[in-house]
C-alpha cells in the first residue's frame, strides 16, 4: 500500500508543477520599439495575425498614428569622461540599460514552486520508504 501511495504524491505534485512552468513569454511589440514606419511594417508583414497589434485600425499599415524621431538626428556631442571610449552619443538610440529593471520578463515564481514540488515529492517519497522499513 504504502508504494502506491508515494507514487500518487510523487505523480500529483509532478502534475500540479507542469502548468506552473508556462512557457516562454513572447516579447510584446509597441510602436515605440521600432525607428521607423518600415521596421514595424515589416514585422507586421512578417506576422499577418498582429499578435502585437501594430495596426490598430486594421487599415493594413503598421504603426501609420505613431510619429517617429528623425534620422537625419544622428548624433550628439556629449561630454566624454577620461578613459572612455565613446567621444558622441547617438540621438534616438535604444537605451541598452543597466539590468536593475527588467520589464515583459516573466516571473521565476513558477520554476521556484515546481522545483518545491518536486522537492516535496522526494521527501514525501523518501519518508513513505523509512515508515514501510520500520513497520515491516
Amino acid at each position: 500500500m504504502r508504494p502506491r501511495s508515494t507514487a500518487a504524491v510523487v505523480v500529483l505534485c509532478a502534475g500540479l508543477s507542469v502548468p506552473l512552468a508556462g512557457t516562454a513569454g513572447a516579447a510584446d511589440l509597441d510602436c515605440e520599439d521600432f525607428a521607423t514606419q518600415a521596421q514595424a511594417q515589416a514585422v507586421l508583414v512578417a506576422d499577418p495575425d498582429d499578435p502585437n497589434r501594430l495596426d490598430a485600425d486594421d487599415d493594413g499599415r503598421a504603426c501609420d498614428d505613431h510619429v517617429y524621431v528623425a534620422a537625419a538626428v544622428s548624433a550628439t556631442a556629449s561630454p566624454s569622461p577620461a578613459g572612455s571610449q565613446v567621444a558622441t552619443r547617438p540621438a534616438g538610440a535604444v537605451a541598452a540599460g543597466d539590468g536593475s529593471t527588467a520589464p515583459d520578463e516573466g516571473s521565476s515564481l513558477p520554476y521556484v514552486l515546481g522545483g518545491l514540488a518536486f522537492a516535496g515529492a522526494g521527501a514525501a517519497a523518501v519518508a513513505a520508504r523509512r515508515s514501510s522499513r520500520t513497520s515491516a
